[in-house]
This record gives structure tokens, sequence and C-alpha cells, in this order.
């Protein structure tokens, strides 16, 4: 592996790093908001908890799938 396609690998698993945490948190907050945690609607809390949801599970491997279309893999 060379040099840059090492530092694009890293700087790819930081981002999923990165996109998995926002989500978890995201899932968190909404997950607050809907235990009454936080003073918002309930409604509120469920599009932030599977926005969350949707970021942290479904958003990551849709990026990897990008990224071997890029790279004609």
């Amino acid at each position: 592996m060379s040099i840059e396609a090492e530092a694009l690998a890293k700087a790819r698993f930081k981002r999923l790093s990165v996109v998995r945490f926002v989500g978890v948190l995201l899932a968190m907050v909404g997950a607050a908001i809907m235990g009454g945690k936080v003073d918002l609607p309930r409604l509120v809390g469920l599009f932030i908890l599977m926005g969350g949801i949707y970021y942290a599970l479904v958003f990551p491997s849709r990026l990897v799938k990008r990224w071997k279309q890029q790279d004609g893999a």
C-alpha cells in the first residue's frame, strides 16, 4: 500500500468514526427528548432519534459504497 493510499484509508476511517459517533449522539439526544429530559415535543425527539439511527447505521455503509465506486472497485 502506497503512502497516499494509506493516508486516504486513514482519512476515510476517521470520517466513518465521526459519522457513527455523531449518529449515536443524535440518537441519544432524541431519546432524551422522548423521555422528557429535554423540554421539546416528543415528535421532534422521534425525528432526531430516527435521524441519528440512520446516521449511525445506514449512512456509513452508503459512504463505503460511494468510495468503492470512486475507486473503481
